[in-house]
């Protein structure tokens, strides 16, 4: 049995040195793509070994499990193929993940036919030989402490969960590079987001030792850490949100606010409805008109801005409260002539506008837009 833990550490280091250039680099393109490619190296190698044992196995009911899993796990390899090429990678991911687990099982077990026949694999050796250095010392280090993880189910999520932390991490960083370099203190988040870094380089050496429990405390330990710099960036985004929303000439005073309109991913809406309050409280009368003609000016941009990004509904509502904000700027300007000629006409045409806007503002509300 010695010789086939030997033979599966072989497989397993092999297929570890190649994970530890993916998750080696804190950012990777396409996991699941990967993923996927490791599977369809297992894959021909589980193939390659059917083949020997089908010709030196005598009782083929012996085979019937191997064959039975190496066809679940081409089954899996197909969907996750299928889903990469729809452009699905969370289901590609997950296809992938499955199919891993299945040849991890069907090694095994043919790891205990070939021992009863007394076989040999050498054949097959060659399939997981990607061009990875000191392969050979890592798999004499994994024979003479004589430990393999055995394709356990959880390693593979394992190792895919610490990628996918190590890549939140980057983004972040490189969130909190841009926010520091524009004057905000983001230190706090820096430092969370360094000691995540730490914990997952653990985790990751402790998963490949096999330790995957530890590994598993180690990478929710750091997730904890993700989620509070995440939280510390996100504030401070937000507040870098409002103050550029203030320079369109919105008073937004409540940075909560504006964080929940990104999270439920209706900024623009949000933008939309705070530009009808101003353009309500604009065009209370004909001085406030005069004196806002300049923030008026800015709610045109922004407008400018939202209908250029919106669709359907939303573009709509955005362009029918922009020509409202370009008939009040017009009435701005004219406003003193139209006093010296019609008094109250000014007024008058102030609260259309107004009573306009909060229509538009009650069936934005009912869903009519």
């Amino acid at each position: 049995m010695a010789a086939g833990k030997i033979a599966l550490g072989l497989i397993a280091v092999v297929l570890l040195a190649s994970f530890a250039q993916l998750y080696g680099q804190p950012q990777v393109a396409a996991p699941a793509e990967k993923l996927a490619e490791a599977a369809q190296r297992l894959q021909e190698l589980a193939h390659c070994r059917n083949q020997i044992l089908q010709g030196v196995v005598q009782n083929k009911f012996a085979l019937a499990e191997v064959l039975s899993l190496t066809s679940t796990g081409d089954n899996y390899l197909a969907l996750a193929r299928q889903a990469l090429s729809a452009g699905n990678t969370s289901q590609a991911l997950s296809y992938a993940i499955s199919a891993l687990r299945t040849y991890g099982r069907v090694l095994e077990l043919q790891e205990g036919l070939r021992e009863l026949v007394n076989a040999s694999f050498a054949s097959c050796g060659a399939i997981l030989a990607p061009e990875l250095e000191n392969v050979t010392a890592k798999l004499g280090r994994v024979a003479a402490e004589n430990r393999t993880c055995r394709w356990s189910p959880s390693f593979y999520p394992l190792m895919v969960a610490i990628n996918v932390s190590l890549q939140r991490v980057s983004t972040l960083e490189s969130i909190a590079l841009k926010a520091s370099e524009s004057g905000y203190d983001v230190s706090n988040a820096t430092r969370l987001l360094s000691q995540a870094r730490e914990l997952l380089a653990s985790a990751q050496s402790l998963a490949v030792e096999c330790l995957t429990d530890e590994a598993a405390r180690k990478l929710a330990e750091a997730n904890k850490l993700i989620g509070l710099a995440s939280a510390e960036l996100a504030r401070a985004g937000a507040i870098r949100l409002v103050a550029e929303i203030r320079a369109y000439g919105l008073e937004v005073s409540k940075v909560g606010e504006v964080l929940e309109a990104l999270r439920e991913r209706r900024l623009e809406e949000y933008l939309v409805n705070r530009t009808l309050d101003a353009l309500l409280s604009i065009t209370r009368g004909v001085q406030e008109l005069e004196r806002g003609r300049v923030r008026l000016q800015q709610l045109e941009r922004l407008l400018n801005r939202i209908q250029e990004r919106a669709q359907g509904e939303l573009k709509q509502l955005a362009l029918r409260v922009r020509e409202l904000v370009r008939e009040a700027i017009a009435l701005a300007e004219k406003a003193p002539e139209i006093a010296k000629s019609s008094p109250g006409e000014a007024a008058k045409q102030a609260q259309e506008i107004a009573r306009q806007a909060q229509e538009i503002g009650r069936q934005a509300r009912r869903g009519g837009g």
